[in-house]
């Protein structure tokens, strides 16, 4: 299996094996795909293998460039990474004064090695200006120098950097091979593997930082609302969209719900109670299947996974908790 480090994604692995064992590897590739599932981590191995002395082909590990690109510290390779900026709206960016920089690092020959690489991580962040200085690079690359760009929000980036690159998509890791990969090599138990594995979205990134504590105390919060939630009255549906709203993670707090009501779902369905995420609290969570919620669970799940979209698109939070809490209550 090529790239055996890099977890998943078989087809892409093989496809970029096979082009720098052949010599063809694209001057520009665009590596898209959620956050967390390894983009970067692929890009750098690529690069590695693109400079490695026994190569190109997948990097040996073992000789001097390797070695010395593993840290970071080799003249040919280049990465680029988006900076805080200051001000009220302070937001990460990549400037145009950083894309020129590596650009003139591109356009040269390589110092030691056969190419020199360029990795811009977080491509979406660039400026229009960075944008635009890129493209220059784009329409007359060095025969001798490659560009990969990694990004979660390829959309962001001008359709004429997309159309000069060779797009690959690394999709959602499966939640049966992240939930091994945590069992086998960061040695969490059976059950926290499951549930990290399941409440993801296929991100090992979101697996390893999951704040498993966090996580349950705002669950066992959520699931004592659930359990209350059919006719309450206004004044209690307001105390809990207030609660919600000013979570300190609203989003890992409809993570929690969405669990839950899947759960819910699953127990009535029959599903055995240790086959369920949240199977420490089991029993309660059977006793929420049976009643008005079990009923709607599977709508009440789409709905919260709405409401998370929804925020993510800058909807008003405490509106978008008033109007979850109600359709809970029904």
């Amino acid at each position: 299996m090529p790239f055996p480090d890099i977890l998943g994604h078989d087809t892409v692995k093989g496809l970029l094996a096979r082009a720098l064992k052949s010599g063809r590897l694209p001057p520009a590739l665009l590596l898209t795909g959620p956050e967390g599932v390894g983009k970067r981590t692929l890009a750098t191995a690529v690069a590695r293998g693109l400079l490695c002395e026994k190569g190109p082909g997948e990097p040996c590990g073992e000789c001097r460039t390797c070695l010395r690109t593993a840290r970071a510290i080799h003249p040919d390779l280049m990465m680029v990474v988006p900076e805080t900026a200051t001000g009220f709206l302070a937001r990460e960016t990549i400037k145009i004064e950083h894309i020129r920089d590596a650009m003139r690092e591109i356009a040269g020959l390589p110092f030691e090695a056969r190419a020199r690489v360029v990795i811009i991580d977080e491509a979406h962040t660039m400026t229009e200006q960075a944008m635009n200085a890129l493209l220059k690079s784009l329409e007359e690359p060095p025969a001798t120098s490659h560009l990969i760009l990694v990004t979660a929000s390829p959309q962001a980036l001008l359709p004429t950097i997309r159309s000069r690159c060779q797009t690959l998509r690394l999709g959602p890791l499966p939640s049966s091979v992240l939930e091994s990969h945590l069992r086998e090599k960061h040695g969490l138990s059976p059950a926290e593997a499951r549930l990290r594995a399941a409440l993801s979205g296929g991100s090992l990134g979101a697996a390893l930082a999951f704040e498993s504590d966090g996580y349950r105390a705002l669950r066992d919060e959520i699931l004592a609302m659930l359990e209350k939630a059919a006719g309450a009255g206004p004044l209690t549906r307001l105390g809990w969209a207030e609660k919600l709203g000013e979570a300190d993670d609203v989003m890992l707090a409809l993570v929690a719900l969405r669990s839950l009501l899947r759960d819910a779902a699953a127990a009535r369905a029959g599903a055995p109670a240790d086959r369920l995420l949240n199977a420490d609290v089991a029993d309660r969570i059977v006793a929420v299947g049976q009643g008005p919620i079990g009923a709607r669970a599977v709508e009440l799940a789409e709905f919260a996974e709405e409401t998370r979209t929804a925020l993510r698109g800058n909807a008003s939070r405490p509106l978008s908790m008033e109007v979850l809490v109600d359709v809970l209550a029904g």
